[in-house]
C-alpha cells in the first residue's frame, strides 16, 4: 500500500483530548476556590464566553493576554459575582486544567496506531502552562514527536506564520507529504488551507459540513487510515463521513 503522508499535524482539544470533560473540571475547581458555585449553567456560560474569546483571538479581536483574564471577568459580571483579581482566577484556572489530561475514546489507540507510520505532531492554540501539563500527563505521550504551542510561537492558527514556523523548525521542504488533522473550521481546517495543507477534520459526532476548507471529513479514527494509504484506490476528497 502506497502512504500519502509522512507528516500529521494534529490538533489537540476535541480532536484527541476530551476538552470539554477538562474545562468543566478545571473550572469547576476555580470558581470554587474564589467562592463561586460552579453549578451546572455556570460552568455551562463560562464554556460559551470561552470560546467567544477564542474565536474573536482568531480573528485577531483579542490578543492572548487579554484572553486570559477578560473571560473570567466578562463571567464574573454576567452572574453578578463580587469582582476579583481575574489574572489570579486565570492563573489557578490555568493550573487545574494543567491535570486534566482525559482522553476521547478511541485516540490513545489511534495515536498509538498512527505513529507506527507516521511523525505525529501536536499543533495546538492552547496556553502553554496547561498544554504542557496536559501532553506530559496523557497516555499517548510516547507515541507523540513534538508540540507545537501557539503561545510559545506567538501566533495562533490559522495564521499561516503558525504553520511557516512549525514547517521551518522540522525542515519540511514538501507540503504535499504533511496532513492537518482536527476539528475546528476556523482554526485547524482554515489555517490548513491557508499554510497549502491537506485538511482533514475530525467531526466526533458532528453532521458533515462539505466545506470547501475540508478535503476529508471523518467520523472515525479508523477511516483516516483510508486516507493515508491508499487501501481502496484513490479515495474521493471529502467522500468520508
Amino acid at each position: 500500500m502506497r502512504k500519502n503522508y509522512d507528516i500529521v499535524l494534529l490538533d489537540a482539544d476535541e480532536t484527541v483530548y476530551d476538552f470539554k470533560r477538562a474545562e468543566k473540571t478545571a473550572v469547576s475547581l476555580t470558581l470554587h476556590q474564589f467562592g463561586v458555585d460552579p453549578t451546572d449553567e455556570v460552568t455551562a456560560l463560562y464554556s460559551d464566553i470561552n470560546l467567544s474569546c477564542w474565536k474573536m483571538l482568531e480573528r485577531g479581536e483579542l490578543d492572548r493576554e487579554e484572553l486570559k483574564s477578560y473571560r473570567f471577568q466578562k463571567l464574573f459580571e454576567r452572574i453578578g459575582a463580587q469582582p476579583v483579581d481575574y489574572t489570579a482566577v486565570n492563573a489557578t484556572y490555568e493550573s487545574n486544567l494543567s491535570h486534566q489530561a482525559f482522553l476521547l475514546d478511541g485516540a490513545l489507540d489511534f495515536v498509538k496506531k498512527l505513529h507506527q507510520y507516521c511523525k505525529i505532531y501536536m499543533a495546538t492554540n492552547g496556553l502553554t502552562i496547561p498544554q504542557t501539563g496536559r501532553f506530559n500527563r496523557a497516555a499517548f505521550k510516547p507515541y507523540v514527536d513534538g508540540i507545537y504551542i501557539s503561545e510559545q510561537i506567538g501566533v495562533s492558527k490559522p495564521d499561516k506564520a503558525y504553520f511557516d514556523y512549525i514547517f521551518c523548525d522540522l525542515n519540511i521542504t514538501d507540503k504535499s507529504r504533511v496532513i492537518m488533522v482536527g476539528d475546528s473550521l476556523t482554526s485547524d481546517m482554515l489555517g490548513g488551507r491557508n499554510a497549502g495543507l491537506t485538511t482533514c477534520r475530525y467531526l466526533n459526532g458532528a453532521e458533515p459540513s462539505h466545506s470547501d476548507l475540508c478535503d476529508y471529513e471523518i467520523q472515525t479514527y479508523d477511516e483516516f487510515f483510508d486516507i493515508l494509504f491508499d487501501c481502496h484506490g484513490e479515495v474521493e476528497k471529502g467522500s468520508l463521513s
